[in-house]
């Protein structure tokens, strides 16, 4: 496994990026359903792959018109940055009002107030998004903190936090025929503090954490162990983020959590 220091100008170790790179792509995917749904037009988000940044150089590399959310992460106080560039922001404006027109022009201004908080419907569908697809790796609590919508409140308010290193992902946003981008980046030490198992979630590894405390009966006295292939299917009725009790035909009772170990389909017993 990694260590917890990423060697300084080194891009993160591929099998943790894997992980992340799948955190965000399967965000993506549920925000794009759901935005689709909800606007009754073809709204499609592709992840670009995460580059390490100092902060410092993601904001610099923002364009004016400038707005630029800080997210919190409650959970252990880091911060967490997304940019809306002027032609996201036409666009998520305008379907938020109920248009769905396919070409629209770039707001030739930063977001006001009235604005931003008509965005934070969508924000808090984009939090609780990552916070659904990080569970298996953390809990996170995410929230909007503060709008930056000059460089210069940035280099006042957060000289602390310039020189942070973090990694930078792209959404590539398309509606209809129009495409712009979001832009994120959270800090590569909240990364590194799970890299083991943002190293279980690129391969699969990770094991069904429940959150329910209800059990089924899984049988097994007509299937022999030893005989199990990799891809068999087992029906038990029951939700997959639920533990389970396996009854052996000795009588003996152990529960369970389904998952996976070195590509191979596992069962874990945890009591």
């Amino acid at each position: 496994m990694q260590d917890a220091v990423r060697p300084e100008d080194k891009p993160l170790n591929y099998e943790v990026s894997g992980g992340l790179s799948r955190i965000f792509a399967e965000t993506a995917e549920t925000l794009s359903a759901l935005w689709s749904e909800q606007f009754g037009v073809e709204v499609d988000l592709g992840l670009e792959p995460g580059k390490v940044r100092t902060f410092r150089q993601f904001a610099y590399a923002q364009h004016p018109p400038f707005n630029l959310a800080q997210i919190r992460n409650r959970t252990d106080h880091t911060s967490w940055w997304l940019s809306i560039p002027s032609s996201s922001a036409s666009v998520l404006l305008d379907l938020l009002l109920g248009s769905t027109r396919v070409d629209w022009e770039p707001l030739a201004r930063s977001l006001n107030s009235v604005e931003t908080e008509i965005l934070m419907s969508l924000l808090q569908q984009l939090g609780e998004s990552l916070e659904a697809h990080w569970r298996p790796v953390t809990e996170l609590s995410l929230s909007v903190f503060q709008w930056y919508h000059e460089l210069s409140e940035v280099e006042i308010d957060l000289q602390d936090l310039l020189d942070v290193e973090v990694v930078c992902l792209k959404w590539r946003l398309t509606s209809g025929q129009h495409q712009s981008h979001l832009s994120m980046c959270l800090p590569v030490n909240f990364i590194l503090a799970w890299s083991k198992k943002l190293v279980q979630h690129h391969y699969g590894e990770l094991p069904l954490e429940p959150h329910h405390q209800a059990t089924v009966q899984l049988e097994v006295e007509a299937v022999n162990l030893a005989d199990l292939q990799v891809g068999q299917v087992f029906e038990t009725g029951h939700s997959l983020d639920s533990p389970l009790t396996l009854e052996l035909s000795n009588g003996d009772v152990h529960q369970v959590k389904l998952g996976a170990q070195e590509g191979m389909k596992a069962i874990q017993i945890v009591e």
